[in-house]
């Protein structure tokens, strides 16, 4: 996923942490055909026939991160404001798949994902349901913070053991360690 110049972009955060009112849209300006690439990775593990769409969430991420700015705690950096949109992709879905959820009263939970789109194949044929899922993620990020960023980074930005790794500084070994356990985690919580 390509990603906007680094240097911009701190700059736009720098602004946009200093209290620059027109830095939040100047800086969604810049990322958001990088914000659109990465609902389109997210969208990947969508069933088909979805009634939100990538340019829906995108936009909603944005109203989002602009109600949000400026943060007392600040955006540190562009792979902060990333996993932060990453997040708040997650967020948006798992409230609509919640919302479909309660209209049909117990039916289907929308958003499927299967094992194996962590890179390793799933022993079940069918995917997860989102709020399983999102209930599991939560509690593995309790467990341990790293791990659920882990996850994030990989599945819903869509990024690549070295991306990851040079994202949260962590090796591209313990990356990889990090996702062989997150399988193992989410096998044994979905799959008791």
């Amino acid at each position: 996923m390509p990603i906007p110049d680094d240097h911009l972009v701190t700059r736009l955060l720098d602004r946009v942490n200093a209290g620059d009112d027109t830095a939040t849209s100047e800086l969604l300006n810049v990322t958001y055909r990088d914000l659109r690439a990465l609902a389109a990775v997210v969208f990947r593990s969508e069933a088909p026939g979805h009634t939100l769409q990538p340019t829906a969430v995108v936009n909603e991420v944005c109203m989002r991160l602009m109600k949000a700015a400026p943060r007392p705690e600040g955006w540190t950096d562009r792979n902060h404001f990333f996993k932060t949109a990453a997040r708040a992709m997650r967020n948006i879905l798992k409230d609509h798949a919640r919302a479909k959820k309660a209209l049909r009263r117990g039916g289907g939970a929308g958003r499927r994902v299967t094992l194996d789109s962590i890179e390793a194949p799933a022993d079940s044929e069918g995917g997860i349901d989102l709020i399983a899922l999102d209930e599991v993620l939560e509690k593995l990020a309790v467990y341990d913070a790293r791990l659920g960023t882990i996850f994030e980074l990989r599945h819903l930005a869509g990024l690549s053991v070295e991306q990851a790794a040079a994202v949260t500084g962590y090796s591209q070994r313990t990356v990889e360690r990090d996702c062989t356990f997150i399988r193992a985690w989410l096998r044994r919580e979905l799959y008791p």
